[in-house]
Order: C-alpha cells, then sequence, then structure tokens
C-alpha cells in the first residue's frame, strides 16, 4: 500500500461518523477551525462544495481530498 492510499484510509477512519454531504459546521469541526476560516475556504474554492441559496453542502471526500492537499505542500 502506497503512502497516500495509507493517509486516505486514514482520514476515511477519523471521519467514518460523519454523513457524506456535511454542512459548513461539521467542517469547522472536522478541521478545527473557525467559522470564518471555513466559509472562506468554501468561497475560495479550497474545499469543493455545491452551493444552494444560502446553503452550502460540501462532501466528504472533498474535506479529505484538502486535507491530503494540505499534507503533502
Amino acid at each position: 500500500m502506497s503512502r497516500e492510499e495509507k493517509a486516505a484510509t486514514r482520514y476515511r477512519a477519523m471521519f467514518r461518523h460523519y454523513p457524506d454531504a456535511l454542512t459548513p459546521r461539521q467542517v469547522q469541526e472536522m478541521l478545527g477551525i473557525g467559522q470564518r476560516m471555513a466559509y472562506d475556504l468554501l468561497r475560495e474554492g479550497k474545499i469543493q462544495s455545491v452551493r444552494m441559496g444560502r446553503l452550502y453542502r460540501v462532501p466528504k471526500s472533498a474535506v479529505i481530498d484538502y486535507l491530503y492537499s494540505e499534507e503533502k505542500t
């Protein structure tokens, strides 16, 4: 198993109790960040999200991808 596969497996295990479609609040909890930072990441497209009117929904895999991309830099 490659290093990338091990990292992805760890993140999936860490966040298994979260639903597949997250709210910004859940993103905050997962990343341990504040509300403003969470919305900045969503608005800037650093974490992929879908906006429905005033509501954001974030795929759990997008948060894992973000964490993995931050780990590599």
